[in-house]
Formats: structure tokens, C-alpha cells, sequence
């Protein structure tokens, strides 16, 4: 991998859905947690095919005649091409739509609007090889609507009160 040009390309991507995101904190819980700030993006047709020729042509570059190449998208049940972004080091700094940093309050959530920029690196460890798409910082252009299942109930309702009983 010496003799190539660069392993690290730098991207900014369109407008993608966030899917899972973990980027105000590392993901830390559950079976899979590995400590790193991540989520997976989802886009329009056109946009997928374009970011998915830009990988692949950065993993011919580095890899061309190999086999088993590790690409950083998958396709869920949904039929729907989801890319991952997952920080190697860092928190990725994040922004909202206008270029300001986003208060720590404010959390970014499964259907959020984003764009994302970053590193596009090609890697080899052993027999292990791929490209990975680095997130160096997220602008937010719209939050997902929070889910309020108490809303689902309408209007307040006469009956028993709560803040009424001992």
C-alpha cells in the first residue's frame, strides 16, 4: 500500500437519513459496543450509487486483484443500501444546519437529517483489508421528530388525578 498516492481521501456527503446514530456519545452498551462514535446513513438512489462508486473505485486503487475487501456499506432488511461511518479516535464535532456547533442538549436521532464529513481511508491489518468512511464532523439540517406516546391519547380526559392522592 506504500506506493499509492494517499490512503486517506477526504469526502462531504449530500443529505443522508441518519440510521442508529451513536454520535453525541461512544456506543458503550450492548453485545456490539466497540467505544467509537458511529452511525449508518441511508440516500436517495442516485446519491448511494455515486458514494458506493467512489468506495469502490478507492478499494480497486488499493486492493484491485484481491479478494474478501471490507466495504462500509450493508443492505438491511428494508432492501435499502445503509453506509457506516464510525470514528476510529474521536468525536466527530457536530453542527446544525447553519455552521454552529450544536448544544450539548441536543441529540441526534434514528431519521435525522445529516450530512457528513470526513476520511475515506483504505486499510490493511493481517488478512484483513478495506475501506472505511471516517467521520470528522456532522452538520445537522433536521432533526428527527421525537416520538411522544403520550401524545397518542389526545387531550386530557376527566377522571382519576394523580397529583390529587397521597
Amino acid at each position: 500500500m506504500a506506493d499509492k498516492k494517499s490512503k486517506y481521501v477526504p469526502f462531504v456527503t449530500e443529505v443522508m437519513v441518519a440510521r442508529c446514530p451513536r454520535l453525541n456519545e461512544p456506543d458503550t452498551e450492548g453485545l456490539y459496543s466497540d467505544g467509537k462514535y458511529k452511525t449508518e446513513a441511508t440516500a436517495d438512489e442516485f446519491y448511494t450509487k455515486t458514494l458506493q462508486k467512489m468506495i469502490q473505485a478507492k478499494a480497486d486503487e488499493y486492493f484491485g486483484g484481491k479478494r474478501c475487501v471490507h466495504l462500509p456499506w450493508k443492505k438491511p432488511k428494508d432492501g435499502r443500501i445503509a453506509f457506516m461511518f464510525k470514528s476510529p479516535k474521536k468525536k466527530p464535532e457536530l453542527f446544525d444546519a447553519k455552521g454552529a456547533p450544536l448544544k450539548p442538549n441536543v441529540r441526534i436521532g434514528e431519521g435525522a437529517l445529516i450530512r457528513i464529513s470526513g476520511v475515506m481511508a483504505a486499510w490493511e491489518k493481517g488478512t484483513k483489508r478495506g475501506v472505511s468512511l471516517w467521520p470528522d464532523a456532522v452538520r445537522v439540517i433536521k432533526l428527527a421528530d421525537s416520538f411522544n406516546a403520550g401524545a397518542a391519547f389526545g387531550p386530557p380526559e376527566d377522571g382519576y388525578d394523580g397529583s390529587t392522592s397521597a
